[in-house]
């Protein structure tokens, strides 16, 4: 009973494996969906107020800053998500100070690039406000209004490069209240600043400064307080040379960024010379696109919030192998990001006139061709919904590159050549018309790329699945499920590996699998079976193994049968008999192994179901302490030691990472689901 009662309790904790998939989606995609909306609202807002006080004009200046503001958006977050990568790497790998130095260096470099842009942007403004598009008319708006906005790209790149460096250290709602009170401030600036003091696009401009002064205020004073590592001067000597690596796990977020810089600027410059040649001019084109766009990136916005909160769901449950869950999901996520597009789709055939007015209407040429805008370009909006989610998704299944064909897809791939083929032919509706071009075409190519690796993802494993249930429900029809697994492995050879971090239960939950699927266990058996048929010493081949190998070749004693000298020779004797061993036990049959390096000594030679199994090291130290009579701090250190050890061993001699998620089929934190729990959460995998 009392085991019972912890094996529900472990589930209970286990949510994204048990809870139901609608709760799920509520707890992780409602936060991520208000804080990108808000993030989305700080150039919303000025283009509300500015369409309201200043007139399409101004407007049509934001929309030839914007790609400036996306382009240091781009350095920013390629700088805050690579940093926020190089924190989580290096303490997977324990090293902690290394972690420490890196979030030093991505955020000084963050504020240096910002200063950079910033100078740039300010010396060579008129001659990018052409690039990206501006008339003559509405030149004068685009500088001033970028003019001020250029001062302040540091603040900017401490909201956007930080923000991802806080999330990834546990608190995302901390960095939702930056994004909030930021926008709170330009919300509460602009209609001061535009109607009250009549500063036009400057007031606009000068209301998102103090946002982002605000909201970089706020993630500034939580650096002190992160959680993960701890950075002080000692941290920030000598970490400027960590940068590139930086830049290095920032660069995809940088490229999805830069997509959108290039379209708009290829866009504007269509609607620049194609607009001169029509009854509408050249300003009204660009000046109701750009609040197209804006519109439409609040629509998408809420898909890329839902469907990155279904991702920890997708990816939690498809390494799980609980490939039902996994479809439910995806199916709940396209069905609610398709009934938010066709709602929306729904206002802006029927009730465009009121979008229009909310960002200012104007003579009856505009209010026309903004309507047209409206109803054109996203004439297939339903259909945005799937192409989104479906990348997400694709990425968190682990096909990263099948996700960034979807992203390019619509901008890059089908977008561009729309508009080259088109607007000579229609005229500056040929940009209107590339919209639900690329939509459409974008759509059909997901669909094709979805079908296939539909497939390729769950095709073997339902297969498989349904040829074991046949065979068992053929020849052992009521047994228990249980007892239906104990059969599937002995008559389908899998070996079961777990790695494990030191007085993380590894041991504990290796035997009671073996105990339940009556398959052989084998620890510190195959030292003694390496040894036997390699004639070193078993207590060598142990050292070899667990811990960093001595600093001088070991006494003549400790290695028996051989005259060899050479330390590493010795340590690739060692190597290869305790993988021969290894090998010789996986081809007997089902079984269980506990550390010792054999999911990669035997990756692609025979089945292996590979789990790693983890916990907080203050609760190992804990638990080490009381088993071993030793104090916590000399307990934290042992594992410390150990698990250095263990890591550099593995890594050194395969071509995995010890201990890195990916590395393995299930990893499984023992501290919040305890053994039992491990034990339970391992059998659903299988």
């Amino acid at each position: 009973m009392e085991n019972t009662k912890k094996i529900a309790s472990s589930n209970k904790e286990n949510i994204l494996g048990t809870e139901k998939v609608g709760k799920l989606l509520m707890k992780f995609s409602v936060p991520g969906i208000i804080a990108l909306v808000v993030n989305a609202l700080y150039n919303i807002v000025d283009q509300i107020f500015i369409g309201q006080g200043v007139g399409y004009l101004g407007n049509g200046a934001t929309n030839v800053i914007f790609p400036l503001t996306t382009f240091a958006m781009a350095f920013s977050l390629m700088i805050g998500d690579g940093t926020a990568s190089f924190i989580s790497l290096m303490l997977g790998k324990k090293e902690e100070h290394k972690a420490a130095k890196g979030a030093a260096a991505g955020m000084i470099f963050a504020v240096v690039a910002g200063c950079i842009l910033a100078v740039l942007y300010s010396i060579f403004l008129p001659s990018l406000c052409r690039l990206f598009g501006a008339t003559d008319a509405i030149l004068p708006y685009a500088l001033q209004y970028g003019g001020i906005s250029a001062l302040g790209l540091p603040f900017l790149a401490i909201c956007s490069g930080y923000a991802s460096i806080i999330r990834a250290d546990g608190s995302p709602k901390y960095n939702m209240i930056g994004l909030l009170a930021g926008c709170l401030i330009n919300l509460v600036g602009d209609p001061i600043f535009i109607f009250v003091f009549h500063w036009g696009v400057a007031g606009a401009a000068w209301a998102t400064i103090l946002g982002q002064i605000a909201n970089a205020a706020i993630n500034l004073a939580y650096i002190p307080r992160m959680k993960s590592v701890k950075v002080t001067r000692k941290e920030v000597k000598g970490s400027f040379p960590i940068v590139p690596q930086i830049l290095k796990l920032g660069i995809s977020s940088f490229i999805s960024q830069m997509v959108l810089v290039i379209v708009m600027a290829v866009q504007n410059n269509f609607l620049k010379i194609y607009g001169a040649e029509s009854e509408y001019g050249a300003d009204i084109p660009i000046s109701a696109l750009g609040v197209t766009m804006k519109v439409f990136s609040i629509l998408m916005v809420i898909c890329i919030g839902l469907a990155s909160g279904a991702q920890p769901i997708w990816g939690y449950n498809y390494g799980a192998r609980l490939y039902k869950r996994v479809k439910e999901t995806f199916n709940r996520v396209i069905v609610i990001a398709t009934i938010v597009m066709i709602f929306a789709f729904l206002l802006f055939q029927f009730f465009p006139m009121s979008i229009v007015r909310i960002f200012g209407a104007a003579d009856e040429s505009y209010n026309k061709f903004a309507i047209q805008t409206l109803k054109v370009f996203l004439l297939l909006v339903p259909i945005s919904g799937f192409q989104l989610s479906a990348g997400i998704f694709f990425q968190s299944v682990g096909r990263p590159i099948l996700a960034s064909l979807i992203s390019l897809s619509k901008q890059i791939i089908f977008m561009i050549p729309a508009l080259f083929i088109l607007c000579p032919k229609v005229g500056v509706e040929g940009v209107l018309w590339a919209g639900p071009v690329a939509d459409g075409l974008s759509f059909l190519l997901t669909v094709c790329m979805l079908t296939l690796s539909w497939k390729r993802i769950f095709k073997d494993e339902d297969d498989l699945s349904d040829r074991a249930a046949e065979k068992d429900s053929a020849e052992s029809p009521k047994i228990d499920s249980d007892s239906r697994l104990r059969y599937f492995i002995n008559h389908r050879p899998t070996v079961i590996t777990i790695g494990r971090s030191y007085g993380a239960g590894g041991r504990e939950i290796g035997k009671k699998l073996a105990d339940l699927y009556k398959v052989p266990y084998y620890d510190s058996e195959i030292i003694k079976e390496a040894a036997a048929e390699s004639g070193l010493n078993a207590m060598f081949l142990a050292s070899v193994d667990e811990e960093d190998l001595p600093a001088s070749v070991p006494p003549v004693s400790m290695v028996v049968g051989t005259n060899q000298s050479d330390l590493k020779a010795i340590r690739r004797a060692a190597e290869e008999a305790e993988g021969a061993v290894i090998e010789k036990i996986a081809a007997n049959g089902s079984c269980v192994i506990v550390g010792r390096r054999a999911d990669q000594i035997l990756k692609g030679k025979t089945p292996v179901f590979s789990v790693f199994v983890d916990c907080d090291e203050n609760a190992r130290a804990k638990k080490i302490a009381k088993n071993e009579g030793l104090s916590e701090k000399e307990a934290l250190k042992k594992l410390r030691d150990i698990d250095k050890k263990r890591s550099s061993y593995y890594n050194f001699t395969t071509k995995g990472s010890w201990g890195r998620s990916s590395n393995y089929d299930l990893t499984i934190d023992t501290g919040k689901n305890g053994i039992e729990g491990a034990v339970k959460i391992i059998q659903a995998a299988l």
